[in-house]
């Protein structure tokens, strides 16, 4: 047994596909891409970029009501390095990505959706899906911020 390393090439076979799947070897040539798959290639980029301020407001909904009182602003803290270690994760697969080309603009994003395993999604819905959590989570944040403020 060997375990894989990708940057030494003699770490790992590579395989021919007409060896191990000689029926469907003819079809297949030409459309998969040896060069590596694309990390998201559903989604924009300015998806991402929504969803990374979402959650950066909600990380600051916390720190603006709640950072005041000593011990939450202990836990306020280790939510930020979870959220960020959360981003840091997709970040790593972005960066090694080859061919950002592939992802679609967001207005092609909202005009032609996503496929789900559930069916077809609109780009809209799938973007509040999305956002809609973080996001009223940060306004219930803020709420709750105002009303101990005002008692």
């Amino acid at each position: 047994m060997r375990h894989q390393e990708l940057h030494k090439s003699e770490a790992f076979d590579i395989v021919d596909l007409a060896e191990v799947w000689p029926e469907r070897a003819a079809e297949l040539e030409g459309k998969i891409d040896v060069n590596g798959a694309p990390a998201v290639p559903d989604l924009p980029g300015a998806a991402g970029v929504m969803i990374v301020g979402v959650y950066t407001a909600l990380m600051g909904a916390f720190a603006i009501t709640l950072a005041h009182e000593g011990h939450a602003a202990f836990a306020i803290g280790i939510g930020a390095f979870f959220v960020a270690m959360f981003f840091a994760v997709p970040l790593v697969f972005l960066r090694l990505e080859k061919d950002k080309s592939r992802r679609p603009t967001l207005t092609a994003f909202l005009e032609t959706g996503i496929e789900t395993a559930t069916g077809h999604l609109s780009g809209a819905g799938a973007l509040v899906q999305m956002l809609i959590v973080p996001l009223l989570l940060a306004f219930a944040i803020l709420a709750i911020g105002v009303i101990n403020l005002l008692i």
